[in-house]
């Protein structure tokens, strides 16, 4: 029963649903009593048929129940009904359960469960993101460690913006490093160390070009190389950002050489580094050619080389040799003419043997003709007839013997030696002459010299 009097305040009592009117006319007055109730029309009663929740017997719709206090004063069955936390939305960092959706109740507390997201987690830590929107109260079970904590190594290397990211292996927490690329040596390239740990998934970023990469794409300049010996050797290599280097690699080749003055690049030597060979070496013209050689004009204007006279000179034939073969018939001439020949044969540099050669009245060949050259003058091929009769059938005497000592059957095998005034050794045989005198003595007929042999 409610009731309001003047300015008094709205006073509300509960009655049981067994009192009688009568009785319930009794309490209301009492309760007016005090305040001097003077008539009717001065007092205003604000009953407006209230009832409660149990004489109802209201029944609730879905997602709603019986209210807790159903002994309560209400105007309509509805305010005998209260929402259930299956209508409750739970807020950020909680989670609603089925469990709960017949609780009386609008609030996070009495409708969801707090969730791990809501668990605040000790340093170095986070909340696990599976169980972020699931039910849990403690850090143990709500936290792990977060990348920051996490050591990469190897080919992996810390990524700063995974450091608050929950987790604790290479994949989730670190990036590739320059040790995770390969460096294709083959190519000319290798590990540039100063990255090793560095973030890259690249060769153009983690590679070093070597002179071997120079070498295999052929980048030295015009008139340089790169030595096979320092192509090999990757650990020559370029500094970092740089393409090529030619100081580095490159080595001049004779090709780029400037001569000086009074020399000639030797054209064969073009395409060799200038270190290895002479790319300069003196002309033919400035060459004096050795005996038995004589200068080529035309090639004044070639090198020298390594062996000058065969560059710079012609043979004549007083380097030939007439004798290289054995029994030829040909012999070394002193005849200038011929010497000072370039002509290299037998016929232009040598002079011939003896065997054709025919000897004057008087004379015949001497002894192995083929041994001896035949000359201008016939002696070299030619001695006195008797010079056989007395080399192969006579004997030379001593010295303090002479022809008269000889009787008539020695006589005829021995010939007397003597050397003129003029130095020259002179022969005469012994001769028998049996008138007037019967005895063995010179053949003044028969004196000779130039005997070969004797």
């Amino acid at each position: 029963i409610c009731v309001k009097h003047q300015s008094t305040p709205l006073l509300c009592f509960s009655v049981t649903a067994f009192a009688t009117t009568k009785m319930k006319t009794i309490i209301l007055a009492t309760i007016l009593g005090a305040q001097s109730w003077k008539s009717k029309d001065r007092t205003e009663t604000v009953a407006k048929n209230l009832t409660n929740c149990i004489e109802l017997g209201t029944t609730c719709s879905e997602n709603y129940t019986h209210t807790s206090d159903r002994n309560r004063m209400v105007k309509s069955a509805a305010e005998c009904c209260d929402a259930t936390c299956a209508l409750w939305t739970c807020g950020k960092g909680w989670k609603g359960s089925v469990s709960y959706h017949d609780n009386i109740g609008k609030s996070n507390e009495k409708c969801c469960d707090k969730t791990c997201s809501l668990v605040s987690c000790p340093s170095g830590q986070g909340t696990i993101p599976s169980l972020a929107n699931e039910p849990g109260l403690e850090a143990s079970y709500c936290c792990a460690d977060l990348c920051s904590q996490h050591a990469c190594y190897g080919s992996w290397t810390t990524d700063p913006s995974k450091a608050k990211v929950v987790n604790n292996t290479n994949e989730a927490c670190c990036q590739p490093s320059c040790q995770s690329v390969t460096c294709d040596s083959s190519a000319g390239l290798v590990l540039d160390v100063s990255k090793a740990d560095t973030a890259g998934t690249t060769s153009n970023f983690c590679c070093l070009k070597t002179c071997k990469y120079m070498s295999l794409n052929s980048e030295c300049p015009t008139g340089f190389g790169i030595k096979p010996s320092v192509a090999a050797n990757l650990s020559m290599t370029l500094p970092t950002g740089v393409s090529s280097s030619n100081k580095t690699c490159c080595s001049p080749k004779c090709s780029s050489i400037t001569c000086p003055k009074g020399k000639i690049a030797v054209r064969a030597f073009a395409n060799d580094f200038a270190d290895a060979v002479e790319c300069c070496q003196s002309t033919c013209s400035t060459y004096t050619c050795p005996h038995g050689w004589v200068s080529v004009v035309a090639n004044d204007d070639n090198a020298q080389g390594a062996s000058p006279a065969e560059a710079c000179c012609e043979r004549t034939c007083a380097l030939f040799n007439c004798r290289s073969e054995s029994g030829s018939g040909w012999f070394n001439s002193t005849d200038t003419n011929k010497l000072t020949s370039t002509i290299q044969s037998y016929k232009s540099c040598c002079d011939t043997s003896c065997v054709n050669y025919t000897c004057p009245a008087k004379h015949v060949i001497r002894p192995h003709p083929e041994t001896r050259p035949s000359t201008a003058t016939s002696t070299s091929c030619c001695e006195p007839e008797i010079c056989p009769e007395l080399r192969d059938n006579r004997t030379s005497m001593a010295d303090d013997t002479n022809c008269n000592m000889k009787n008539q059957s020695e006589c005829g095998k021995a010939f007397w030696t003597f050397v003129s005034e003029a130095g020259v050794k002179t022969f005469v045989p012994c001769i028998f002459r049996a008138t007037p005198l019967n005895l063995c003595r010179l053949d003044d007929t028969n004196i000779t010299t130039n005997c070969s042999g004797l």
